[in-house]
């Protein structure tokens, strides 16, 4: 049998956002049913409206009105039987609803779907009773069957097609009408609550422990998919054309219209300003009148924290956090509170998107999320922190607060991307803590990113505890002026956010940054606030790379703020504060370059991963908890699309510092690109230190330079060579290994040296062909091997060389010249000169194998102030 043809409308579907919506014939019967054949009747018994019949098809009831608005105090029943499984109503007459009463169903555990493409309005009184899910559409069509068939909001259906659950919802509109919520929508544990239409606003409560809840705005000719009952929606863009003929005479009024000439003001949260903007009144926040507009500054509410058992399966009986999608074009979360806690493990968030823009959601091109609006993902007893996803295809503006710790007695931390593919101005904290676990992960993930403060720059951000940042391009942590160590995401005890009273951003940054984590949440409240919005442009270098320079224009309450509002100058600005005494891993990843122009203090770990360069400016600092320090250039696991053209290094400023403690210090270049050398200033751990320049050199950046460490291996091969003659590496360290090309090895040791015992995979130094120096001031021990081969030594399957015999020898290639202060003591297999000479030079020399002065054509020197013993 063939598909239902789609029908066209040019409801032009009123954008009924924000306060809005339209008239009901005064003291008439808000609630008429459609004489369409449908069968629907709606009697009335004082304040209640008891609505039967309708076309009843297996599982599924559909009703037809002419009208439906639910005034304060009034309820509509919809009376069902047992075996109903989802009731669908459609509001035909062209007036939007508006409810600001009770909806419930009576005599069965059915879904409950409204569809009115005129418009629909919650008010502040609105609430539902509905056993199971609740969907709010302006759709046009209810998909049946894949979308094959439609419950269509106007003209005539072939109910008997409409079986099973509904698949997806059509906008055939030009633009598709608006939902507001004011009320208190709240479900049973477990239920799907979704709102979606051409613009969607919530300034009330929605609510659903351990379920779904979810705000979608389309524009006009989409049609959103469900991938599984009640689950995420996908959507096909512009899979169908939209009619703009005006089939019905409907003619909707705008927005200011529907706020200031309609019968009766339903909206209390927006109002029309002088100007005929339509505002929110709590935020003084513009909402564009666009289709695609999603904007959510109340409440929702998935936690599992107040539902100790829940009764359904699966995540829901195992109290772990529901799902919130906030989901449009254009999405702006806006002094609003989000919480998807659980006892046994947090939630998920998609705000805009999914993970990295991936995924069937639809995804947004503008992303606002203010100061004032606070999302949690929490564990708060056991398990994981939950996910969030703060996602556009555009540009992303972040100031506001994430919280997705593990749980207080067990659990590991969450999950946080907040990222703007193309542009992304962060100024929020997140927090992904672990009390008894491992910290979450936080993301960053525009196409170039600059994370810190160039010299112009006045506002600043902390880059919080426990964080990965991520990019494909380039990642700078640069100075600031002005540190306070209370914009720092802290995690406590206790989870107190402070009233925000005449607050303005500049580089200082008050007490009232600070993010707390709790037992108990107060919510802020906002008094005379002034914010800054967009406030940053960018000037980019020959290098790709970007720096901020500020633009700060403070916002008088009287100015209403514009969420999407953009700067055509913009391109990726993240502001940095100070990132000092941080209590978790720094972990940042770039396709490109990072540069870190900031000293960086953590008591965990630091990573670094580009695809091309790093570039440290300034110290690292992780000896306080004793982390590890690793940078990887080069590197492999990033995308080469983003990678600039040149040879990928890794280099220190003179005068800067990695310190580890007694923690590790790994520094490497990869394969991605075309490799460079890795420039060496100061190393500091009682650690092992490795260095890997994957076939560059690597070199000290001045005299001055010294590793400090218990133990150093370096690697390299082809050409590539460690140190030179005349600029040896400055050790201090127990043990020494390393692997050269032909470029050779040269040491500078200013104490006792042994070489060997650092890697199982590596003895002593070998180099292929190149010469081999160590001068030290103090004992130099052999236990391993000195040699010089032919063969790269880099060339077996491990990566590094090994050989079964302990010796020192020349090889076929460069001398070896070992002068020590003290003693020499050669532990192994003796002393050759297969190739070059091998000279040793030191107070006393003993040679606990067999000494070969006649195995090849050169030079064996010994020489020694006191003795020389060959055992």
């Amino acid at each position: 049998m063939k598909a239902n043809r789609l029908e066209s409308y040019s409801i032009t579907a009123l954008s009924v956002i924000l306060g809005i919506l339209a008239t009901t014939p005064a003291k008439s019967q808000p609630i008429t049913p459609s004489n369409d054949g449908t069968g629907t009747t709606v009697n009335q018994n004082g304040n209640q409206f008891n609505i039967q019949g309708g076309a009843h098809n297996g599982t599924n009831l559909f009703h037809s009105f002419d009208q439906f608005n639910v005034h304060s105090g009034q309820t509509a029943n919809f009376l069902t039987t047992p075996d109903t499984r989802n009731i669908l109503g459609r509001i035909t007459g062209g007036n939007a609803s508006i409810i600001n009463g009770l909806i419930q169903v009576i005599g069965s555990n059915s879904n409950l779907f409204l569809m009115n493409p005129a418009g629909i309005m919650f008010g502040p009184n609105a609430s539902v009773n509905v056993p199971a899910s609740f969907s709010v559409t302006t759709a046009t069509g209810i998909g049946f069957n894949s979308n094959n068939f439609w419950f269509q909001a106007m003209g005539t259906n072939d109910y008997a097609n409409l079986v099973g659950n509904p698949s997806g919802y059509h906008f055939n509109v030009s633009n598709p009408g608006a939902i507001v919520n004011e009320g208190n929508l709240s479900l049973n544990p477990g239920e799907n609550l979704t709102l979606l239409g051409g613009t969607v606003i919530n300034t009330g409560q929605l609510s659903t422990a351990g379920g779904n809840v979810t705000i979608a705005a389309v524009e006009g000719g989409s049609i959103l998919r469900i991938s599984q009952p009640g689950n995420l929606l996908s959507l096909e863009v512009g899979s169908t054309t939209a009619n703009g003929e005006d089939l019905f005479g409907i003619t909707p009024l705008s927005l200011p219209e529907l706020l200031t000439g309609g019968e009766i003001t339903q909206a209390t949260s927006m109002t029309v300003n002088g100007n005929g903007d339509v505002v929110l009144i709590d935020s003084n926040t513009l909402v564009a009148d666009l289709p695609g507009t999603a904007i959510t500054s109340g409440n929702i509410d998935v936690s599992t924290t107040s539902n100790p058992s829940l009764s359904k399966g699966g995540q829901r009986g195992s109290n772990v956090g529901g799902q919130i999608n906030v989901l449009g074009d254009r999405v702006a979360i806006i002094d609003a509170n989000i919480n998807a806690d659980g006892l046994n493990g947090g939630g998920r968030v998609l705000i805009g998107g999914d993970f990295q823009g991936n995924g069937i959601v639809p995804n947004s091109q503008q992303t606002f999320v203010n100061n004032n609006s606070f999302i949690f993902a929490d564990a708060t007893t056991n398990g994981d922190g939950g996910q969030v996803i703060i996602w556009s295809d555009g540009i992303t503006n972040f100031s506001g607060n994430i919280s997705a710790r593990g749980g207080e007695f067990s659990g590991d931390g969450g999950f946080v991307e907040v990222s703007g593919k193309q542009q992304l101005i962060f100024d929020g904290n997140v927090d992904v803590s672990a009390a008894f676990g491992t910290p979450g992960t936080i993301l960053l993930d525009p196409e170039n990113i600059t994370v810190g403060e160039s010299e112009n720059t006045e506002n600043s951000e902390t880059v919080d505890d426990n964080s990965e940042v991520q990019s494909t391009e380039n990642i700078e942590i640069s100075e600031t002026e002005t540190v306070d160590n209370n914009s720092e995401v802290q995690s406590t005890e206790s989870r107190d956010y402070p009233t925000t009273e005449n607050t303005e951003n500049s580089e200082t940054v008050d007490d009232n940054s600070e993010v707390q984590s709790t037992e108990s949440r107060d919510y802020p409240t906002t008094e005379n606030t002034e914010e800054n919005v967009d406030n940053s442009e960018i000037t980019e270098n020959t290098n790709s790379e970007t720096e901020i320079a500020d633009r700060s224009e403070t916002t008088e309450k009287e100015t209403p703020i514009d969420p999407f509002a953009q700067d055509e100058n913009s391109d990726v600005t993240i502001s940095a504060e100070n990132i000092e005494e941080l209590s978790g891993d720094i972990i940042l990843f770039a396709d490109n370059d990072i540069t870190i122009n900031e000293k960086i203090e953590t008591t965990e770990s630091v990573e670094l991963k580009a695809g091309r360069s790093i570039n440290i400016n300034a110290d690292i600092d992780t000896s306080i908890g004793n982390g590890n320090i690793e940078l990887f250039g080069n590197n492999d696991e990033m995308n080469i699309d983003n990678r600039s053209a040149g040879a990928a290094s890794i280099n220190q400023l003179d005068v800067t510092t990695l310190n580890a403690g007694i923690g590790n210090i790994r520094i490497e270049l990869g394969n991605l690109g075309e490799v460079g050398d890795i420039n060496l200033a100061n190393l500091t751990t009682t650690g092992q230190v490795l260095v890997n320049a994957n076939g560059g050199n690597i070199a000290r950046v001045s005299e001055n330079s010294l590793i400090n460490a218990g133990s150093v291996l370096f690697q390299t091969s082809g050409s590539g060579g460690i140190g030179l003659t005349d600029a040896p590496l400055q050790l201090n360290v127990e043990n020494l290994e390393a692997v050269s090309g032909s470029g050779g090895a040269f040491f500078d040791v200013l104490g006792d040296v042994n070489i060997g015992d650092v890697s199982e995979d590596v003895d002593g130094i070998i180099t292929a062909g190149g010469d081999i120096e160590i001068q030290s001031a103090g004992n130099v021990t052999l236990t391993e091997n000195i040699s010089i081969s032919e063969q790269d030594a880099t060339e077996n399957n491990s990566g590094v060389a090994s050989t079964e015999n302990t010796e020192v020898d020349s090889g076929t290639g460069g001398a070896i010249n070992i002068e020590a202060t003290g003693d020499i003591v050669a532990t192994g297999n003796g002393i050759k000169a297969s190739g070059e000479s091998v000279s040793l030079s030191g107070t006393n020399i003993t040679i606990n194998d067999e000494f070969d002065e006649t195995s090849g054509d050169a030079d064996v020197k010994l020489e020694a102030t006191n003795d020389i013993t060959v055992e």
